[in-house]
Formats: C-alpha cells, sequence, structure tokens
C-alpha cells in the first residue's frame, strides 16, 4: 500500500531550529511547547493540502489555518477563542522565523499575503489609553525621592557601581569577562545557578549577555553615566556619586535611572511585529498605563497555564509578575502605579512607545534627495544630498555635519516640527537621560531616515548648537529605487559656505563677515584674526567645494 504521505510533512530538524531560535528571544522557558504547537499545525496543514510545504505557503494554507480558527473560537467555551489566538500567533511567529532566517522557499507575495491575513486575526484592538491621557498627580520630591530609592533596583545599581570601583576588565564587547561574573552577580543578589523563572540553567554562562537581568542593569549603568566603558576597562561614570546620594540634588538622576531601567522592561528584544512577545508589549503596556488611572486593570490569571488559560495569558500574566517583582508595579487587587513613582514610569512607557513606533522594520529601502538649508542667515546656506533611506539618524547627523564643516563639539536634536517646539525629538541614545526636554525623545540610533523622509514633501528639522541655535530645514525633493552602486551619501549640489563653529549663530556670523570686511569696524582686527585672515585675503562667502564634502561622506562610510 502507497501512503498518501510519504515524507514526513515536516522536518524535525527545522522545528528544532525554530525552538532553538525561541530560546535567542523572550520566550527561553516555553519554546519547546510553543515549537510543539507549531509543529501540529504544520502537520495538519500538510494533510489537508497534498503538496504542502512548511517553509512555502501558499495563500490558500493560511485560508484553511484562518477556517479552523474561526471554528474553534465558534465553539461554547470561553477558552476556546484564546486557543483559536494562540494556534495563528504560533503560524506567525513560525512564519517570522523563516523570513529572518532566510529559510522561506516560497514567493515573497504568498509571504505577505499569508502574513497580513493571519495577522488581521491576531492583531490586538487599538490601544485605549495613550501615554498622553495620564494626568500625573502632584508629587512631593522628597516623597518621590524616598518611593525611588526604595526600589530594588536602585540598590541593585548602587552595588553594581561599587562592584566596578576603581575599575573593571571588560570583554570587546564592553561587558564583564566571564571570570567576573560571580563577583558581580553576588553583589547584584543574581543566582547564576538557576534563571529568572527559577530552573537550574541548562548551561554555563560564557557572557554577561546570557544574563538579561544582569545586562540590564549594567546597560542602564551605562546609558545614565553611572559606569564609563570602554574596549578594555569599565570605571566608574561621572554620576556614579549621586546614584547614593538621598537628597533632592539627585533626584533627576535616580528618576532617570528607573526610567531606563522600566523602558528595557517594556521592549521585547524580539522586535518584529510577529513576535509573541511583541504581540504582547501593547497588552502590557495597556495594563501599565490603566495602573495609573483611576480604574486600574483587575488581577487575574493567577493559574498557571492549563485548561482554564491560554498561552497567550500565561505570558502575559507572567511578564507582569516579573514588573511586580521589581516593586514600581504593584499587584493586590488590581495593578497599580504608585503615585510617587509615576512621573518615572510614564516617561518609561513614553520612551518604549516611541522606540516601538519608529523600529527599523517600519522602513522602505529607497534613496531620498533632500534639501538642507540653514535658517536665518544674511545669504541662502543649503545643500542637496542624497543618501540611503535605511541609514539611521544617527547616520544622517554624522552626514550634516560633514556637509556644512560643524566639528560635532556641541548637542544636537531632530524633530518633526519646529525647534523649541516641545515636541518629539530624536537624540543620541546616550543623552536621552540627562537631556531637560518637555516631551519626548527618541534614541536617534534607532529611528531609521525613511520611517521619517518617505515622500516628497516630508520635513525634518535638525538643530545644532543650543547655544548659537542652527537650525536646519530638511525637506525631501524626490524618493528613488535603491542604487546598489551608490554610495550611501552623494552631495548633488550647494550654495554659499557654511558659518564657523561657535561664531554665534546666524546674527553672531552676519556680525563677523561684516567687521572683517570693514576696516573702520573696532573690532576688526580682532574678528580676522579669530577667522584665522591673511592681510590681503577677505573671506570668500559664495565659496561652496561639492568635491570636499564628498571626500568627507566618503571618509566617513569607509
Amino acid at each position: 500500500m502507497v501512503s498518501l504521505f510519504p515524507t514526513t510533512p515536516v522536518d524535525p530538524a527545522l522545528i528544532d531550529d525554530f525552538a532553538q531560535w525561541l530560546r535567542t528571544g523572550d520566550l527561553t522557558h516555553d519554546a519547546e511547547l510553543f515549537a510543539h504547537l507549531t509543529e501540529s499545525t504544520l502537520a495538519n496543514l500538510a494533510h489537508a493540502r497534498p503538496g504542502f510545504r512548511a517553509t512555502g505557503w501558499l495563500p490558500v494554507d493560511a485560508h484553511t489555518l484562518l477556517d479552523a480558527a474561526d471554528e474553534l473560537a465558534a465553539e461554547t467555551s470561553e477558552d476556546m477563542d484564546d486557543v483559536a489566538v494562540t494556534v495563528v500567533a504560533s503560524a506567525l511567529t513560525f512564519l517570522n522565523f523563516l523570513d529572518e532566517n532566510r529559510l522561506w522557499t516560497g514567493t515573497e507575495e504568498n509571504l505577505i499575503h499569508c502574513i497580513e491575513d493571519l495577522l488581521r486575526f491576531v492583531e490586538p484592538q487599538p490601544a485605549v489609553i495613550l501615554p498622553d491621557d495620564i494626568a500625573l498627580p502632584a508629587v512631593d520630591e522628597k516623597d518621590e525621592l524616598r518611593a525611588l530609592t526604595a526600589l530594588p533596583v536602585i540598590t541593585s545599581l548602587v552595588a553594581l557601581v561599587d562592584w566596578v570601583g576603581k575599575g573593571a576588565a571588560v570583554t570587546s564587547t564592553r561587558v564583564p569577562k566571564p571570570a567576573s561574573l560571580p563577583g558581580l552577580a553576588h553583589a547584584l543578589g543574581i543566582d547564576l545557578d538557576v534563571d529568572i523563572e527559577g530552573f537550574p540553567r541548562a548551561r554555563r554562562i560564557r557572557s554577561m549577555r546570557d544574563m538579561p537581568e544582569m545586562l540590564e542593569y549594567w546597560e542602564t549603568a551605562e546609558e545614565i553615566g553611572l559606569i564609563a566603558v570602554n574596549s578594555t576597562r569599565a570605571v566608574r561614570g561621572p554620576n556614579a556619586d549621586l546614584i547614593g546620594n538621598r537628597t533632592t540634588r539627585a533626584l533627576p538622576l535616580i528618576r532617570a535611572a528607573v526610567t531606563e531601567y522600566v523602558r528595557s522592561q517594556l521592549v521585547s528584544t524580539q522586535r518584529h511585529p510577529l513576535d509573541p512577545t511583541h504581540l504582547t508589549d501593547i497588552v502590557v503596556t495597556q495594563v501599565i498605563l490603566a495602573a495609573m488611572t483611576p480604574e486600574p486593570s483587575v488581577v487575574s490569571g493567577d493559574a498557571p497555564f492549563d485548561d482554564e488559560q491560554s498561552f497567550v495569558e500565561a505570558f502575559i500574566y507572567d511578564r507582569l509578575d516579573t514588573l511586580a517583582e521589581q516593586k514600581w508595579l504593584i499587584k493586590g487587587d488590581a495593578y497599580r502605579v504608585p503615585a510617587a513613582l509615576q512621573p518615572a514610569v510614564l516617561r518609561a512607557v513614553q520612551l518604549a512607545s516611541a522606540e516601538t513606533e519608529y523600529a527599523p522594520s517600519e522602513c522602505v529601502d529607497s534613496q531620498v534627495t533632500v534639501r538642507i538649508s540653514l535658517e536665518g542667515t544674511h545669504i541662502p546656506i543649503w545643500r542637496r544630498i542624497r543618501l540611503d533611506a535605511t541609514l539611521p539618524l544617527a547616520a544622517l547627523h554624522d552626514i550634516i555635519q560633514c556637509a556644512f564643516g560643524w566639528d560635532d563639539s556641541h548637542l544636537h536634536e531632530f524633530s518633526a516640527g519646529p525647534a523649541y517646539s516641545g515636541g518629539r525629538v530624536f537624540i543620541p541614545a546616550e543623552t536621552i537621560a540627562h537631556r531637560d526636554l518637555t516631551g519626548p525623545a527618541v534614541a536617534e540610533e534607532e529611528v531609521l531616515v525613511g520611517s521619517l523622509l518617505s515622500s516628497a514633501g516630508d520635513q525634518l528639522t535638525y538643530l545644532y548648537d543650543f547655544g548659537d541655535d542652527w537650525i536646519h530645514h530638511i525637506v525631501v525633493e524626490s524618493v528613488g529605487d535603491p542604487d546598489p552602486d551608490s554610495p550611501a551619501a552623494l552631495c548633488l549640489d550647494g550654495r554659499n559656505m557654511a558659518p564657523y563653529e561657535d561664531s554665534g549663530g546666524p546674527w553672531g556670523w552676519a556680525n563677523k563677515i561684516e567687521a572683517s570686511a570693514d576696516p573702520r569696524h573696532q573690532e576688526h582686527s580682532e574678528i580676522r584674526e579669530w577667522l584665522d585672515l591673511r592681510p590681503d585675503q577677505q573671506l570668500d562667502q559664495t565659496s561652496f567645494d561639492r568635491d570636499r564634502v564628498n571626500d568627507a561622506f566618503e571618509s566617513l562610510f569607509g
């Protein structure tokens, strides 16, 4: 008798690889369970359509799965809705795994079709609470300081700074060497023999990057200047003394420490929108926002994963329990954030939400031609540049510095609106914790040019030097297809020389130009010396060397 299925419908090695991929993300403990569910789903699809390939679905396969999910959801048991969502979510995660690891063997059109169909089934409802909806209570500074310093994260950060002391050797990846991890773990109160779920570790710790709970403290300490790390050594940072200070002078730093640590808890390491941890980010964030309102989310779901609780629910409640262990989210009859902690926690939610909103996966590969012009100069000063849309804003900052001859010796920021408008800004990650900002901030290293500048007419503001206030207006003139032979950035045109660094802004630069050309000006000699002009030399304001700019771009991008 000839079998209808002469070969195994799903390659066991593929499922093993999928489970291992899940373990590298946030789904460490339940990877086998999730992989087994996916294997069953794939086997059922193979039986439904002879010729089915696990790595090359057709749209009809997604429709078959959705029909089965609809039948499950239609059953009278309330739990079947959750089971249906879990089955479809596991399939979405598997397609993400295939795509990310270049294992997909079907057409790109079929992959997109299947993903879009399945995503519509599991996509959460739009958020009903936004960070802007939260009205923060009036909090006394001393009460806020007392509440913040009582959190375990502050105790751990103080211990980390003390452990670093006068210096600690680090690896080339800027984390402590493996031999020193037991000492740091002891200082932080972390048991190296069990994981964060309390289960024995399956393998020996080879790097701090295998210890997410320890890495979060380390990265938070570096982010807010408690430690300074180079390629060989970590030392106490400029803010090391303040973290142990219990006066209100230390409040901004301690608040920033809690904000950065909480933010790291709210952004999944797997940032693809189909990853199960990403899918639960919205739910968890909604619970936290509700916990700062008069109607917080009621606690439920204490039972472990069984017939009475879906896998997705269990995963959400496990994450919430982890946050509650950190003491900034209180679990009682409902989830609540204490009033004194709400300023730091709300700021963390704002940062995490902005980071997700501008995730790199949203950017379309293209070439963007922009015109960048300086505001307020007595003659027009501008540059036309074609650049790769997949570059981060941090690279656009470097491009502007080269194009206008700045020295990158002052602070800067990007904004979608006018400078100083108080809206969202995009700044270096290392400065977020220290800047006094009125609106939300996003790390410019995490945002791609194409996520903000994708169509002709799109605009962005770049502000450099908050003393001189050099405001650059960036406007998209055209968008074209990517060209693998084109450099990452190319200057196409420009007009007039850029001002000198520290020249006093547009007004100060115009005054220096005038003084250098007028022998009767009382500062004539001083200004000419400052401009480094020879006795018979005049400043040529109309000079512009496009080749010199492109040489700088070539050096910038190697």
